[in-house]
């Protein structure tokens, strides 16, 4: 298969399902490819460059030999809120971790810093009071932060209006995309030029909280060029900037309490 516009695990299931014995995944850009797979599945797999890719022919036979390596890794989310908030209305996140030989500049330095540059400009508002702020660990290897947090804090996450999630928004290969459930995805601001869209968008770490009847909103800009490469160094702060201009815009534009 081709990489692209699905996830390697989303790839392997269909595969697998499909009754193929492995997965190749062939890059589709030059150079050397990263990735990951995100979760355990029953068949090999492995990534191609573009270039090694180029002389595999259907019907032709192809040995597989994958090696494994495992162990345990501990990761750490970093979680802010004000002391005595015990239901807040909002969070807003972002993930911490890149891919091994990726600086992750973009994916996601530029989310996290959107979650702090949004955590100082409302930390004098009364939204400081009704919000927490989370970077999540271990995105890249299959949404663990995330997913913990939704885990470990159900009391939290039952009672959000809403989660805000800030993935590569540091190059605009496209522009802001906002997305999620209908009634937040109303309440951004169309001045922006932010293309407001409907429905789930992504893996990220959005996706346990929509899981768990959170309304979300996904920010992102696209997959650019150095995605999951050694190329990743370069993030934006004026799109940054933006990003968090436009999730402002949006909470201003909601109701100011529960429905």
């Amino acid at each position: 298969m081709d990489r692209g516009t699905l996830p390697f695990a989303q790839k392997a299931r269909n595969a697998l399902a499909a009754g193929a014995l492995g997965l190749i995944v062939v890059n589709n850009q030059p150079g050397d490819v990263r990735g990951t797979l995100g979760e355990r599945v029953a068949l090999p797999v492995l990534t191609v460059t573009r270039e090694a890719g180029a002389g595999l022919r259907a019907g032709e036979r192809a040995t597989l030999r994958v090696r494994v390596r495992e162990g345990d890794v501990t990761g750490v989310n970093v979680v802010a809120l004000r002391s005595g908030v015990t239901r807040p209305d909002f969070l807003f996140g972002g993930h911490l971790d890149s891919v091994p030989g990726a600086p992750g500049a973009n994916d996601n330095l530029s989310g996290t810093l959107a979650v702090l540059d949004l955590a100082g400009r409302v930390a004098a508002t009364p939204l400081a009071g009704r919000s927490v702020f989370v970077l999540f660990d271990g995105e890249e290897d299959g949404l663990h932060g995330s997913r913990t947090y939704v885990k470990t804090n159900p009391e939290i996450v039952r009672g959000l209006r809403a989660m805000f999630n800030f993935d590569m928004v540091g190059v605009n290969v496209t522009p802001l995309t906002v997305s999620g459930e209908a009634g937040l995805v109303r309440a951004v601001p169309r001045s922006t030029g932010a293309v407001a869209r409907v429905g789930d968008s992504g893996g990220s770490d959005h996706v346990p909280f929509a899981g768990a009847g959170v309304p979300t909103l996904f920010f992102h800009r696209g997959l650019d060029a150095n995605y999951h490469q050694p190329g990743d160094v370069v993030a934006d702060s004026a799109l940054i900037r933006q990003t968090v201009d436009v999730a402002l815009g949006t909470l201003e534009a909601l109701p100011a309490s529960r429905p």
